[in-house]
């Protein structure tokens, strides 16, 4: 694997480094749409249900209780931005920036039924992680969350906030905005931010639901969301037009269309389906981690 960019330069953040030899029309785009509102593009798709329900079986027989769909998604993920570093940019202060690591923050039920209060959580991987590296990552966090209360602190934090005046309350959020484009937050609120990381992921699945659209933040530097639906079954005609029953998985995907162009987006989610109808090739780690542009 080649080795990352590590070296701290003028212009950096704590949570990611400036891409300065991208095309100027990127270099563009954060002052033509200046919010993230105003640069989201979304498209839903769908996957065939039958590898990954077989692949979860052969996993359960084996003795792996604990591994689930979200977990499978969540790897199908991480190794496309293995192959295709470009969806872990982020906008932020009118530049474009490459983040350090993969931080994917998981919805209320994402994490496959633990307790962590209803709250949005955050796990960081790495670019050659395999399915089971994030099992046991995700595990270990929701077993950290589970011990420590600080989740009961940031909402009470947050029932103090909304119960100040309102322009206080504007001002404070303002301050935070400024900060935050700045690059100047500290990392210890970065890091626990359901609004500052690579993707959010939830399984809507988990509550019979079709997946839905999720928005990008305007406070923090989101570039993608990712939501899991409920399996679908569907009667079609084979090839010879007899009616056979398949089952589909239908997820949405919400991107900031600054960070890079359709072709790559379709090429990174080609990757994604691929992964998912193919779940023994992230049992493995990648051959390659492509490194984003300097």
């Amino acid at each position: 694997m080649p080795e990352r960019y590590t070296r701290r330069r003028l212009t950096d953040r704590k949570d990611g480094r400036r891409l300065r030899t991208i095309s100027p029309l990127f270099q563009l785009s954060p002052f033509t749409m200046l919010t993230s509102a105003d640069a989201a593009s979304s498209f839903t798709d769908s996957v065939d249900a039958a590898p990954i329900e077989a692949w979860l079986r052969e996993k359960r027989r084996s003795g792996d209780e604990a591994v689930t769909l979200t977990h499978l998604v969540i790897a199908a993920y991480v190794r496309m931005v293995a192959l295709r570093p470009a969806m872990n940019r982020f906008v932020a202060g009118r530049f474009l920036y490459a983040r350090n690591n993969i931080d994917v923050i998981l919805a209320p039920g994402g994490s496959g039924g633990a307790d962590t209060s209803g709250l949005d959580f955050t796990v960081r991987f790495q670019p050659g992680d395999t399915v089971d590296d994030v099992c046991r990552k995700i595990d270990a966090r929701t077993e950290n969350l589970k011990a420590d209360r600080s989740a009961d602190r940031y909402e009470r934090v947050a029932a103090t906030l909304v119960k100040t005046p309102r322009f206080l309350l504007r001002a404070a959020i303002g301050v935070l905005r400024w900060l935050d484009s700045h690059g100047w937050l500290p990392a210890s609120f970065t890091d626990k931010s359901p609004r500052h990381g690579s993707a959010v992921i939830s399984d809507e699945g988990a509550f019979h639901l079709p997946p839905v659209r999720r928005s990008l933040n305007g406070l923090g530097a989101l570039p993608v969301t990712i939501s899991i639906g409920r399996v679908r079954a569907v009667t079609e005609p084979d090839k010879n037009g007899a009616p056979v029953e398949r089952k589909y998985i239908d997820f949405s995907v919400t991107y900031d269309c600054r960070v890079a162009d359709s072709a790559y987006i379709g090429s990174a989610f080609r990757y994604f389906r691929y992964f998912l109808a193919n779940p023994n090739a992230l049992e493995f780690p990648p051959d390659r981690v492509n490194e984003d542009s300097l």
